[in-house]
């Protein structure tokens, strides 16, 4: 019994010596590929993050644009005004988060009325901007009360 004990062992030692060299050209390949591999997602959350400034800040651009021509009694309608908010609108389809998406269909589904509150409406964008700070920033110690005063519904 102990000659197969060591037999085996023997024939263990072999195959061990015969795949090292495998193992070891196995390591290699994996510590140059898995760094590579890191710094190319590293590279790609980079570009996304800044396609994600360029989309926010087209569409608060577009956003402004518009406020300030409502406040100055101006037209915000024709075919360069519609085209420019559906292009700030594409940018947001295609880079903003689920939250900023959620927070501005709310405010748009908001209905226009009689009635309408438009401090809700204002409440709605500010929601709209929290949601943008945190796809930004990760995380954010501001509440929409602390935006009230950047928000165009409520000044001017």
């Amino acid at each position: 019994m102990n000659g197969n004990v060591a037999a085996l062992f023997s024939k263990l030692k072999e195959m061990m010596t015969e795949y090292k060299e495998i193992i070891v050209a196995l390591i290699a390949v994996f510590g140059a590929v898995f760094p590579y591999l890191l710094q190319k997602n590293k590279e790609l959350n980079l570009k996304i993050a800044e396609q994600k400034r360029e989309a926010y800040a087209s569409f608060l651009k577009n956003f402004t644009e518009g406020v300030v021509a409502i406040m100055h009694d101006e037209e915000v309608s024709g075919k360069d005004a519609d085209r420019d908010r559906m292009l700030a609108r594409d940018k947001l389809l295609l880079y903003a988060s689920d939250d900023v998406i959620k927070a501005y269909d709310a405010w748009i589904r908001y209905p226009d009325g009689e009635k309408h509150d438009y401090d809700k409406e204002g409440e709605l964008v500010s929601l709209i901007f929290l949601a943008i700070r945190k796809d930004l920033l990760g995380k954010t110690k501001v509440t929409k009360k602390h935006l009230e005063n950047l928000n165009p519904f409520n000044r001017g």
